[in-house]
């Protein structure tokens, strides 16, 4: 009986230490806790990856304003490329032809600069063939290409 007795009591403390330690503050606090991260992990890489989608949507926007900006200086260049002064143009730089009544009057410019259809960067604003009259002008002699080709 004696020995029944203490089976019981150590079984009795043993239930009472896994009670107190199952309810215990603490413990309940870590358990919480470990429950409230396991749940907003999800929800923070959701976060990240809503906001890595959310540059890529600017980014786009950004392009796609930078492609109709592109798209609308096109359109602006096919027009005048089909208008009747780039026509005119044209006929006066690679025909040498003028308007009837018109007087041409040839002014030499230094070599250094044409002084036409330029941009104040120096560069032409059009790269239209038949505008760059200096590479027309300085033809190379057969000979000079090829040594300019093979050296």
């Amino acid at each position: 009986m004696v020995f029944s007795l203490r089976i019981f009591m150590v079984n009795k403390r043993k239930k009472n230490i896994a009670a107190k330690v199952l309810f215990d503050q603490k413990f309940l606090s870590l358990i919480g806790l470990t429950a409230i991260i396991l749940i907003s992990l999800p929800f923070a890489k959701n976060a990240v990856k809503q906001s890595r989608i959310n540059k890529e949507i600017s980014n786009f926007k950004k392009e796609i304003a930078a492609l109709q900006d592109k798209s609308t200086n096109l359109k602006n260049f096919v027009s005048y490329l089909e208008s009747d002064q780039f026509i005119e143009d044209q006929a006066r730089l690679n025909l040498n032809l003028k308007k009837s009544g018109e007087e041409l009057t040839v002014i030499k410019t230094p070599a250094s600069g044409s002084g036409y259809a330029s941009s104040s960067s120096g560069r032409l604003i059009f790269d239209i063939p038949g505008y760059n009259r200096e590479a027309r002008e300085q033809e190379l002699s057969n000979p000079r290409k090829w040594l300019n080709y093979f050296f």
